[in-house]
């Protein structure tokens, strides 16, 4: 049983590194990709462990996009992004994802950080709009928002790598340190 979880695993790795890649060169995950995954994993899971396995498959799947729903609407993430997570939680099941989802978190935040360096301009005009914000929020008592500059927009981030670090992250550890507390807070879960 221990090789269908590898087995798995490697599919996974190579899904979020080819999903990453293409993030990276169009800003586009393919379909013909993360759709299959997701039925692959859900089949995969059913075929070894029945309807326990497809439950867990699905939970996974849930929660990923439950956890990627609302920066979806907010306009932050875009439709592919929330379908490869998903993938990710058709294969790792509901621990899994919850883990993978902290360390893609932190990936995300240190991708844009990142990004924001390298445009100084853009760090600077982000600040600069998030004191204005604050100014503007507090003196009226309002969550007023800005609207976007039309001639300056802030550098896209193809938060697919992020994914992919966060998954990377989480399959190396859970086979390095099966027994690492963050993996194992949530055991009850899958």
């Amino acid at each position: 049983m221990e090789y269908l979880k590898d087995t798995m695993d490697i599919l996974l790795i190579g899904i979020v590194v080819i999903c990453a890649l293409f993030d990276l060169r169009s800003q586009i995950i393919p379909n013909v990709i993360v759709l299959p995954a997701i039925l692959i994993f859900w089949g995969a899971h059913y075929a070894f462990d029945g309807m326990s396995g497809l439950n867990a498959s699905m939970t996974g799947t849930g929660l990923a996009f439950l956890f990627f729903f609302i920066p979806y609407k907010l306009g932050v993430l875009g439709a592919g992004d929330v379908k490869l997570f998903m993938a990710v939680g058709a294969c790792l099941g509901p621990k899994g994802t919850v883990t993978t989802f902290l360390f893609t978190s932190l990936a995300g935040g240190l991708y844009a950080l990142i990004v924001l360096i390298r445009h100084k301009n853009a760090l600077r005009r982000f600040f600069n709009k998030l004191f204005g914000w604050a100014v503007v929020s507090l003196g009226t008592r309002k969550l007023n928002l800005f609207p976007e500059d039309a001639e300056y927009q802030m550098p896209m981030l193809c938060y697919g790598v992020a994914i992919a670090a966060g998954t990377l992250t989480t399959v190396m550890l859970s086979h390095l340190y099966p027994n690492l507390l963050i993996l194992n807070i949530l055991e009850g879960l899958s």
